[in-house]
């Protein structure tokens, strides 16, 4: 009988995973400052029905702290409490998470976010980013723009090494959605 039969219908990969009874891994967003990591993560989090962890603002709301006041006692104070974070929030899964542009510098935080996740790292080209970027709300550039070409000699690497997937972000939002939602 066509009535007894149950229909379901899969509403979006969370829900397929847990019909499935999978566990889904975190889509971790990595990349220079102003590559477009906060505003990729909004959108796969609206598109795939995945909730949104910003490890920055995760960061200031556990240390009750603002970013700028945990540079300013020291970069290293900072990096200790964004690696207990990446330890914390790695123990979740099925999450959209936007690190610091910084995060690659302490090969633990890519240990623990590798853990449950697979890291994107969103590959633009540092010119593209000095024409959207506003350097006054980023601690490492209230220097200026220019402190990006060193940032970028600095990180490039690391950013590579850390990656599972390299997503070019140096077209339009579209492109690089499409391009992470193909892979998951």
């Amino acid at each position: 009988n066509k009535d007894a039969v149950q229909h379901r219908t899969v509403t979006s990969v969370r829900h397929l995973s847990t019909i499935l009874g999978g566990n889904m891994k975190n889509i971790v967003l990595i990349g220079m400052p102003g590559s477009g990591k906060t505003t990729i993560s909004q959108q796969l989090s609206e598109r795939l029905h995945f909730p949104l962890i910003d490890i920055d603002e995760y960061l200031v709301n556990k240390f009750k702290q603002s970013i700028d006041d945990m540079f300013a006692i020291s970069e290293a104070y900072f990096r200790e409490r964004e690696t207990l974070c990446c330890q914390e929030v790695s123990q979740l899964s099925g999450y959209i998470l936007s690190t610091g542009g910084g995060v690659i510098k302490n090969q633990e935080n890519i240990t623990a976010l590798k853990k449950n996740g697979i890291i994107f790292l969103l590959d633009r080209d540092v010119e593209n980013i000095i024409q959207d970027i506003e350097t006054s709300t980023r601690p490492l550039l209230k220097e200026g723009k220019e402190r990006l070409y060193t940032l970028y000699q600095e990180r490039n690497a690391l950013y590579h090494q850390s990656a599972d997937v390299i997503i070019d972000n140096n077209r339009d939002i579209e492109y690089t959605l499409k391009q992470i939602t193909d892979y998951v």
